[in-house]
């Protein structure tokens, strides 16, 4: 039932998100061609040099391109972030949560579908950016130039040495993944919890959601400078970071590293707890869709 919750939702969010992904890239591909490519290579000077009128037209064409490409860039991010909130105050805590809830699943199942689904359509609009522009500067170095300096021996023996000098490097890599992906989910499921806590008053539901989302934002700010500052203060910590100082700088950054990606992945998966297990206490123990 859980694989049905979480293909329901990539239909949903999918029939909105896909068409602007598509939108990016194409737009992406006319500006490689007419837009900051031309501008930067001058494609079509020679072409239109005895033409002022095609001049003139194709500096427009190139303005508006640029302009479309960074106006559809924005409206995703904008529009992926509009449709993850949507997804669950409408899904969950208005009309159709009447029939959400009927269906024979926990609620917790209802908002990790959500949560999973979510990040991952984000994680694709991170991805349809970063090909868009990859595009761009295919379109605007040459796509010779690029490939040229990707296969670079010099770059790869470069980066070869680097890593040889960082012997946990595939752990680091792992544990920057992790960090990713629970941090992600943090912020996903932060404004969950504050959806839920704001959808507990009699009234102005969208307003409290906000405030309460500013208000946990607050206070987690405030507790990690709290930490840090106890931290900072114990002797132990700093005996220990002396410690490091007399480590080959290699392995001390390595080793601090490390701690700092531990540390973060600990920090943002009790977060996490919070505000899942908060959320779904609500939608559990204190739902209210009236």
């Amino acid at each position: 039932m859980f694989g049905k919750l979480c293909k329901y939702e990539f239909k949903s969010i999918g029939r909105t998100l896909v068409p602007i992904y598509l939108a990016v890239i194409a737009i992406s591909i006319l500006n490689a061609f007419l837009g900051m490519g031309s501008l930067a290579n001058g494609y079509y000077n020679g072409l239109m040099s005895g033409l002022s009128f095609g001049r003139g037209f194709l500096s427009l064409i190139q303005t508006l391109s640029v302009i479309a490409y960074f106006g559809v860039l924005v409206a995703m991010s904008v529009l992926t972030l509009i449709v993850v909130i949507q997804r669950f105050y409408k899904g969950l805590l208005c009309d159709e949560g009447y029939l959400m809830f009927t269906l024979p699943v926990k609620p917790w199942q209802l908002i990790t579908a959500k949560g999973v689904v979510a990040f991952v359509m984000s994680m694709a609009s991170s991805l349809v950016a970063f090909a868009s522009i990859f595009i761009l500067v295919l379109g605007t170095a040459g796509t010779s130039r690029v490939f040229t300096a990707i296969t670079d021996p010099q770059l790869w023996n470069a980066i070869n040495s680097a890593l040889a000098h960082v012997s946990t490097w595939p752990l680091l890599m792992f544990e920057f993944i992790i960090l990713i992906i629970v941090s992600g989910l943090v912020q996903l499921y932060h404004m969950y919890f504050s959806m839920a806590l704001g959808h507990l008053a009699s009234k102005n539901r969208v307003m409290m959601s906000v405030i309460a989302f500013i208000a946990i934002s607050m206070l987690f700010s405030f507790i990690n400078g709290l930490v840090m500052i106890i931290l900072g203060n114990v002797p132990s910590f700093q005996s220990f970071f002396r410690m490091i100082d007399t480590m080959p700088d290699t392995q001390g950054i390595s080793l601090v590293m490390h701690l700092t990606f531990i540390g973060s992945v600990v920090y943002n998966a009790i977060q996490l707890a919070i505000f899942f297990f908060g959320t779904e206490r609500i939608l559990s123990k204190r739902l209210n869709l009236e």
